[in-house]
C-alpha cells in the first residue's frame, strides 16, 4: 500500500520569501519636478520678494511723457521690493521594534531596516501628497477654467471632431499665463486623466500629425507637440496612499486629483548668488519649492543611534533604543512646507472628468 503525508504536519521550508505588498508603488512622484527642494539653514527664512507690479517689471516708456528734452529732468518712477518668510513643518513617527521580534525574525528579516525603509516611503508620499494640494489648488491659482469639452470616457472617442480636445484647453491655459507675465513650461495632470488625454481622437489627431507615423501618444512627443508654445515636460501623476486606520482594510486614494490640469512654469532654484543680474542670494524663479531645514538633521539625531538614512529633500530615518521596553524605536522625521512665492505663475483646467 502507498504512503501517505500526513496532511496536517507536512513538512516545509520556513520563511522561503516575503510578500511585501505596495512594493514598487511610490514610483510616479512628480511633485519635486514642479516644486524643487529648496534647503534653509533655519526653521524661518526671510526672503526678497520682487512682484510684477512693485519692481515695475515688463514696463515701456512709449507714452508722451518719456521722451526727453535736452536740459530737462527725466521721467522718474517709484519702485520697491516686497519680502516674505517661509517657514517649514516639522512632522514624524515612530514605530517600536521589540527586540523579541527582532529575534523572532533574525534569519529571515531585519525588522527594524524593514520600517527604515518603509518611513522612506512615507516621506516621499508625504511630499507629494502635500505639494499636489498646493498645486491643485484654487485659493492658490484662482477659479479653474472649465475644459472646452467634459473630459468624459463619452467624449474620448467623437471622431467628429466634438469631444474632448485638450491641446486646445491647454494652448488656452499657456495663454493665460503668459498674459499675466510668465511663461509656462509643464502640464501636470494625473494618471487618470491622462489615459484620457492621450487616447482622445483629437489629441491623437494633432500629435500624429506632427510626429508622422507615430502609433500613440506618450508624454514625450505629447510634450514635443506642445514644444513650440513653451511646454518642455509633461508630468503624471500616478501614486495613491492609504487613508484606512491603522491594521484596518488599506482605502488606496489618489495624490493627485482627476478635478484638474495644471499648466504653469515649475519651480526653479539657483544654485547661489547671480551678481550680473545684481542678485546676491540664490534666486527662485517659477511658482515655488519645497522648502526644508538642512540642518534639522545634525540638531535632533541621537548619538547612540545604530542605523539612520537620509533621504532627499530634509527628510530622515533614524533609531535609538528604548531599555525601558527593551525595544528599538524607528523614527522618521519631516522638515518641509511646499511654498508657493509666485501664484501668477500657474493656472488650472477644470476637467470635468466623470
Amino acid at each position: 500500500m502507498p504512503v501517505f503525508s500526513t496532511t496536517s504536519a507536512l513538512p516545509r521550508q520556513e520563511l522561503a520569501l516575503a510578500i511585501i505588498e505596495g512594493e514598487g508603488a511610490v514610483e510616479n512622484l512628480i511633485g519635486e519636478k514642479i516644486l524643487p527642494p529648496f534647503p534653509i539653514n533655519k526653521r524661518t527664512a526671510h526672503l526678497i520678494k520682487a512682484t510684477l507690479a512693485n519692481s515695475q517689471a515688463l514696463r515701456v516708456i512709449d507714452d508722451a511723457k518719456f521722451i526727453h528734452q535736452p536740459g530737462t529732468k527725466f521721467e522718474r518712477m517709484v519702485a520697491t521690493f516686497g519680502d516674505d518668510t517661509m517657514t517649514v513643518d516639522l512632522r514624524g513617527q515612530e514605530i517600536v521594534v521589540p527586540n523579541e521580534t527582532s529575534l523572532d525574525y533574525a534569519q529571515f528579516l531585519d525588522v527594524e531596516a524593514f520600517y527604515a525603509g518603509r518611513f522612506g516611503q512615507t516621506s516621499a508620499l508625504t511630499k507629494e501628497k502635500l505639494i499636489a494640494a498646493q498645486v491643485f489648488n484654487t485659493s492658490n491659482f484662482g477659479s479653474a477654467t472649465n475644459s472646452g469639452v467634459a473630459y468624459t470616457a463619452a467624449n474620448v472617442n467623437k471622431v467628429d471632431g466634438t469631444g474632448m480636445n485638450p491641446i486646445q484647453d491647454i494652448i488656452a491655459a499657456i495663454r493665460r499665463v503668459k498674459a499675466k507675465g510668465e511663461r509656462p513650461d509643464t502640464v501636470a495632470m494625473s494618471g487618470p486623466v491622462w489615459e484620457r488625454v492621450r487616447t482622445c481622437w483629437n489629441t491623437l489627431q494633432f500629435v500624429r500629425g506632427i510626429f508622422v507615423g507615430i502609433v500613440e501618444v506618450n508624454e514625450k512627443n505629447f510634450a514635443g507637440a506642445l514644444a513650440d508654445f513653451g511646454i518642455k515636460e509633461v508630468l503624471i501623476g500616478d501614486s495613491y496612499y492609504n487613508n484606512a486606520a491603522d491594521q484596518a482594510t488599506p482605502s488606496l486614494s489618489q495624490v493627485w486629483s482627476n478635478a484638474y490640469i495644471w499648466v504653469g512654469k515649475s519651480g526653479k532654484a539657483s544654485a547661489g548668488a547671480e551678481t550680473s543680474t545684481g542678485i546676491n542670494v540664490p534666486q527662485l524663479a517659477g511658482v515655488g519649492a519645497n522648502i526644508y531645514w538642512e540642518d534639522y538633521e545634525k540638531g535632533g539625531k541621537v548619538a547612540s543611534s545604530d542605523l539612520s538614512m537620509q533621504f532627499a529633500g530634509g527628510n530622515y530615518v533614524e533609531s535609538y533604543p528604548d531599555l525601558s521596553i527593551d525595544s528599538m524605536i524607528v523614527r522618521v522625521k519631516m522638515s518641509n512646507r511646499p511654498y508657493l512665492g509666485n501664484t501668477r505663475g500657474g493656472d488650472l483646467i477644470a476637467t470635468q472628468y466623470s
